[in-house]
């Protein structure tokens, strides 16, 4: 990857190629949800979506949603502007199921985004998984041959 543009190409590109819609980023401020002031993560284009409000004609998605960082429970927006890695606006990328589906698919599409399409050494790479959680780690160790 040369640049942010091919990072966010390669990664729309890719889950467009596994049957995720490409949906454009919503803009900053949400559309008909007073719940929030400014898009806060990729998932909030989607929130009628995930509560079963909407429905839409797919059930994968994939986009590159602008975000603004605005506070929060670790509210440090004191840091912005001060260090290299506080920023108040990014973008996050997003790949989501609306009930297509779970873990195994998850963790499948993310391995081989990582290590074919990105081309990141498999071997110098770590996953974490929450500690009750004995499924997921034994599908990162049956689909990335983890230990």
């Amino acid at each position: 990857m040369s640049s942010v543009n091919d990072i966010r190409a390669t990664f729309l590109d890719y889950f467009g190629k596994n049957g995720h819609e490409i949906v454009a980023s919503s803009p900053l401020v949400p559309q008909n949800d007073p719940t929030l002031m400014f898009a806060n993560s990729g998932m909030v284009q989607f929130k009628t979506l995930f509560t079963g409000a909407e429905s839409r004609d797919y059930v994968r998605a994939t986009t590159a949603q602008k975000c603004v960082r605005a506070g929060g429970k670790h509210n440090d927006l004191e840091n912005v502007g001060y260090t290299a890695r506080h920023h108040t606006f990014f973008e996050m990328l997003g790949n989501f199921s609306f009930g297509d589906y779970f873990k195994e698919n998850a963790i499948e599409l993310a391995w081989n985004l990582i290590t074919k399409e990105y081309g990141l050494d498999a071997s110098k790479l770590l996953v974490t998984v929450y500690h009750e959680d004995d499924e997921a780690a034994n599908l990162w160790k049956k689909i990335a041959g983890l230990e």
